[in-house]
């Protein structure tokens, strides 16, 4: 009698012991993973706003030309990309200048075609190596059939030509100014005029950099 007691005891404990291991089964598993991703999404930081560092203030004048916008590129002339170059911020800079054009007894105010100042900011005292390490990046990228390069020593410390077969009509030029590169792409169709005015802007960039 007392084994058949212990039997229908020890029976009991099993058929509990299996109803609560059955009703922790019908419990929802949290998903840690689900749960930390909404957390961190919560906290990701917003992408922050990239400062222009420039020479050149946004509406700033420049030999008559006003900078109407400025970006930060990787590029320079949108084709020759100088991101292996280290320690070098690169910026560019759109210049508009407005014109005044008669006709008849009318006149009228308008703006001329942009020049594109691309800035290259290099580290104190090395303009020249600068300048080395941008014309070895145009020599390993341009194509050799449609693009070459004529240096000249005209303009700043160093310069050079980039001259591009399917943009017959636009003018590139390179220049070291002290320890920065300022690179010029302006429409030939505007004939001497905006090289003049290039030139112009250059000059004054040498002026500054020898007061400096």
């Amino acid at each position: 009698m007392p084994l058949i007691v212990g039997l229908l005891v020890l029976m009991g404990l099993f058929a509990t012991a299996d109803l609560y291991l059955n009703k922790l089964d019908t419990k929802p598993v949290l998903n840690w993973r689900d749960s930390a991703d909404s957390v961190a999404s919560a906290d990701t930081p917003k992408e922050k706003e990239v400062v222009i560092d420039s020479q050149f203030s946004l509406d700033g004048k420049l030999a008559g030309y006003t900078v109407v916008s400025q970006m930060q590129t990787s590029q320079i002339f949108e084709k020759i990309d100088l991101s292996n170059i280290k320690n070098v911020s690169i910026y560019r800079n759109e210049l508009k200048k407005e014109v005044e054009a008669v006709e008849g007894d009318e006149s009228e105010v308008t703006k001329s075609p942009s020049i594109y100042l691309y800035e290259l900011q290099g580290p104190e005292n090395q303009g020249a190596l600068t300048y080395l390490n941008a014309k070895l990046q145009f020599i390993a990228q341009i194509n050799a059939v449609t693009e070459t390069l004529n240096e000249t020593g005209d303009y700043g410390n160093n310069s050079f030509y980039f001259n591009n077969k399917n943009y017959e009509n636009t003018a590139f030029i390179l220049t070291q100014i002290g320890d920065d590169l300022f690179g010029f792409q302006y429409q030939k169709s505007e004939g001497d005029k905006a090289f003049e005015d290039v030139k112009s802007v250059i000059q004054l960039l040498v002026t500054e950099q020898s007061i400096n």
